[in-house]
């Protein structure tokens, strides 16, 4: 907990990152005054108690919830849950993140509520998007898009397939008094494509899909999924564009992923130049020997025309 006070981190923040902390199955994440936290083993299941009494005296938050509602529990044999550990904690939070305010659904947001692990990238941003138009694809709440729109883009399309999420992206843009951000319900293959032959073209583009692959034996259909969502992204950039794309797979390797990005730019037409490969925040830090604890890719590519 300290070694993240020491790096700056106040507000919200990943407190303590399982097996890459020293304590495998057992996530904790900050958001203001409440924590949330994540039990995935059974060893950590049976000493709960203990933990949240640990908790308390550590941060002495006003309330923690247990979001251990996830697959992964049915094979240490527990069952999903949701329930307040100790204190009282609301539906929703709002967070401050690099100056932007965000409204957080703790019980039904996506992880422990929102993605943490991406504030550094969205700050990244910044010296892309200025006057600039860009197309947020796979937006969730708007993190890449809001930030996109605060970090002065000319207009910002934030697309995803969630109702319950453009409308918390909109929630948001309210918040922040935000009006040069348009949120599009739609599904991302079908958008891109439809964008594509219209002759539609951005000057940046931003891809943070969900894992298209948990297993290890889906990789391969996975592989074909990022490929031609980048490939389409790559044709959509006006000349001197900015591809900004992730994939939070494990199993899509850094290796992997740059392959692929290499195979999009290819079947493009296009020069194509990564210009940052940037990975998770540093609260989520990655445990060298553990290749799953670095799962979280984020590259950003110039795509230019060739001469």
């Amino acid at each position: 907990h300290q070694a993240r006070l020491n790096l700056g981190y106040q507000d919200s923040y990943r407190a303590l990152f399982g097996e890459a902390d020293g304590i495998p199955g057992l996530i904790v994440d900050r958001y203001g005054e409440y924590l949330v936290v994540q039990i995935l083993s059974l060893g950590i299941d049976r000493r709960k108690e203990m933990f949240t009494r640990l908790l308390v005296a550590e941060f002495a938050p006003r309330g923690i919830l247990e979001r251990s509602d996830v697959s992964v529990r049915a094979k240490e044999g527990l069952p999903e849950t949701v329930q307040v550990l100790y204190g009282t904690v609301p539906d929703t939070v709002v967070i401050d993140e690099n100056g932007l305010k965000m409204a957080v659904d703790l019980r039904g947001g996506q992880k422990t509520g929102t993605f943490l692990d991406q504030r550094g990238n969205h700050a990244a941003l910044k010296p892309y998007v200025f006057d600039k138009t860009v197309l947020d694809c796979f937006s969730h709440t708007g993190g890449f898009g809001l930030h996109a729109a605060f970090y002065g883009a000319s207009d910002v399309e934030c697309v995803d397939i969630s109702a319950s999420a453009v409308r918390q992206m909109e929630a948001n843009a309210r918040l922040n008094g935000l009006s040069n951000i348009h949120p599009i319900q739609a599904d991302v293959f079908s958008l891109l494509r439809s964008r594509l032959g219209e002759g539609k073209q951005y000057d940046v583009v931003i891809l943070d899909p969900p894992a298209f692959t948990k297993t290890a034996d889906k990789l391969e259909k996975a592989y074909s999924g990022y490929k031609e969502i980048n490939l389409q992204a790559m044709k959509l950039l006006r000349a001197g564009g900015y591809l900004v794309t992730c994939s939070c797979s494990q199993h899509m390797t850094p290796g992997l992923f740059l392959e692929m990005l290499g195979e999009a730019a290819a079947d493009s037409g296009r020069l194509v130049q990564m210009a940052e490969f940037r990975i998770q925040g540093q609260d989520h830090p990655t445990l060298l020997g553990s290749e799953e604890s670095l799962y979280l890719k984020c590259v950003i590519l110039r795509v230019e025309d060739r001469c």
